[in-house]
């Protein structure tokens, strides 16, 4: 900075701090050395430094001292996203919180047709008038501004400068947010660093998509709104199609069958119930569940249970009832029944028996695990590759059985769909 110490007491004249772009500087030289004819001092940055505690400790002082701030707009400070003169203008904007609103401080000058309304600058430039300086070379307007600066004059009539405000207001769209600067790394203060980086990022995306066109932004907030209801009401619940009243009522039907059989005598066998849930269903359902010309796509076989164990057996019984049950109501005609259970979770015996039905797929399960935390598995396997194509574990406590069998059949309908 050129010029004396801005904390000498002795100042014979007003001080006016220029901000400006580099780009900009032998224009806003000339502006500079007209200043001192109207009885002005410029206190104006003539290095190229980059950066430096002591330097930009500096700069924060000048601008907290000087009497006049002047920054300067071009086309070169709208075409900069970022620069240091962008800090200049944010702290002068906040030392003007401090003051009056009929304090004269900021004293805006544009070298060239750069537009108001739309120009990239703070919201506070806008209130005030700004001068216009083609080139930076002095004018009838630049001597007018500095006289009214060292007189003391305010910059125009209340009344005038709020009606200007105000056709501002109905004419002007609202001015653009600028970017926030790119945050500056402290020593030794990496993870404070860090989340002022992802502070920028968030801020300058949000500020990004506020620039696209309303129509674009309505279709982004829209599509947002179906995906968080598609979230929201989840795939789990649901079958690839809409339940008719009659199998309401059969699956109504087979859930109090299945609650017996929970509560019910332990001995009762999954194959058992199976033939149960089929009579529940009704004789054209179970008929078509059964018939080989049919050719099903998937076949269940009954669930497991570790042999003793009279509550794992009620709650494989249980849960079977419900996945049986809901799919030779929701799929007739695509479920087979297996009468012989498999014993565990060996592939080769379900694929054998899917293959003996002629089946696409194979859908088993037990329950497993020690006795202080069973844990109920189903899957479902193709029998072309004998892969598993669906799998999932249930804890025993706190098992869902209308939950799991709604999981279930939802799985089989995706599969024979894809």
């Amino acid at each position: 900075m050129s010029a004396d110490d801005p904390q000498n007491s002795d100042r014979p004249c007003p001080t006016v701090f220029l901000s400006y772009a580099k780009e900009d500087r032998t224009a806003v030289q000339l502006i500079r050395d007209a200043l001192p004819q109207f009885g002005l001092e410029a206190w104006y940055d003539e290095s190229d430094l980059l950066g430096g505690d002591a330097w930009d400790q500096k700069i924060r002082r000048q601008i907290r001292d000087c009497d006049f701030f002047m920054p300067v707009i071009s086309a070169n400070t709208e075409a900069r996203r970022e620069g240091y003169f962008r800090r200049e203008w944010r702290l002068a904007v906040e030392r003007t919180l401090d003051m009056t609103d009929d304090t004269v401080f900021l004293v805006p000058v544009v070298l060239d047709n750069t537009a108001e309304a739309h120009a990239r600058v703070p919201d506070k430039f806008r209130t005030v008038q700004w001068t216009r300086i083609p080139g930076g070379q002095p004018n009838a307007a630049l001597e007018t501004l500095g006289h009214r600066l060292v007189s003391g004059e305010p910059d125009a009539p209340p009344v005038q400068r709020s009606a200007t405000r105000t056709r501002t207001r109905h004419r002007a769209p609202p001015p653009r947010r600028e970017f926030p600067v790119f945050p500056r790394k402290e020593p030794g203060q990496k993870t404070h660093f860090w989340a002022k980086v992802v502070r920028w990022a968030l801020q300058s995306t949000w500020i990004g998509f506020q620039r696209f066109p309303k129509w674009v932004r309505v279709i982004v907030y829209f599509w947002i709104a179906v995906l968080l209801l598609q979230w929201s009401v989840g795939s789990s619940h649901h079958d690839t199609q809409p339940l008719s009243p009659a199998q309401v009522k059969k699956i109504a039907q087979i859930e109090r069958l299945a609650l017996a059989l929970k509560n019910g005598d332990s001995t009762t066998s999954a194959a058992k119930a199976a033939k149960q849930i089929a009579g529940t269903a009704g004789p054209a359902v179970a008929a078509a569940s059964a018939a080989p010309s049919t050719r099903p796509s998937a076949l269940v076989i009954p669930f497991f249970a570790p042999p003793g164990n009279g509550h794992a057996r009620k709650l494989a019984t249980s849960v079977f009832a419900k996945v049986y049950g809901r799919l030779i109501v929701t799929r007739h005609g695509h479920i087979a029944l297996s009468v012989t259970p498999v014993l565990s979770l060996d592939s080769a015996a379900a694929e054998a028996q899917g293959r003996a039905e002629h089946s696409n797929y194979v859908l088993y399960g037990g329950i497993l695990g020690h006795a202080t935390n069973p844990a109920l598995t189903i899957r479902i396997i193709s029998v072309a590759t004998g892969s598993i194509l669906w799998s999932k574990t249930y804890p025993v406590a706190g098992a869902h059985p209308a939950r799991i069998a709604s999981d279930t059949a939802t799985e089989v309908a995706r599969l024979e769909s894809d």
